[in-house]
């Protein structure tokens, strides 16, 4: 009776542990797989559109000519490496720049933004889900999770070798 408990409690722990990363990496990799980059907005600008840290998915596009009023798109300033998304209010076909503005401003942003700087469009949103995003970038929280998976196969192992033993004494 023991046993059999032990048991069902083994393949429900295995069974959630299965479907949080078939869930992560479908969160993770499917998009690569689409060409798009992950991010994590860290501002209210777009709210209520977008919520702070929420996970985003951006689609890259190459041309000017792909983009239109009303696009939100991710900025990036790759010398100093930090982003922003708004959405874009305004086209300068003369100079190729972008009026944005966040959802959640009454203004739009001081100066345009040249198309040198569009990562892509926003193609997906997640709320909430950069949280965990951000919080599973730390190391510790790496090693830590890298530590429960290789318990949990240590103990898979040993519960299978136990049960062939015992079927075979």
């Amino acid at each position: 009776m023991i046993n059999l408990r032990k048991q069902k409690i083994n393949i429900l722990l295995t069974a959630i542990i299965i479907c949080i990363s078939v869930i992560a990496v479908g969160l993770v990799y499917v998009p690569k797989l689409a060409k798009m980059d992950m991010y994590v907005v860290e501002t209210g600008s777009m709210s209520p559109t977008i919520k702070p840290n929420s996970l985003i998915y951006v689609k890259e596009y190459k041309n000017f000519e792909d983009y239109n009023v009303g696009d939100i798109v991710t900025f990036t300033d790759k010398i100093h490496g930090r982003s922003f998304t708004h959405r874009i209010v305004e086209i300068d076909t003369v100079n190729r720049s972008f009026v944005t503005k966040g959802d959640a401003n009454t203004e739009n942003d001081l100066q345009p933004t040249s198309v040198d700087y569009a990562t892509g469009k926003v193609e997906a949103v997640i709320p909430y889900l950069g949280y965990i995003v951000k919080f599973l970038r730390y190391t510790a929280v790496k090693i830590a999770v890298g530590a429960i998976y290789i318990a949990w196969a240590a103990i898979e192992i040993e519960l299978f070798t136990a049960e062939r033993k015992r079927r075979y004494e």
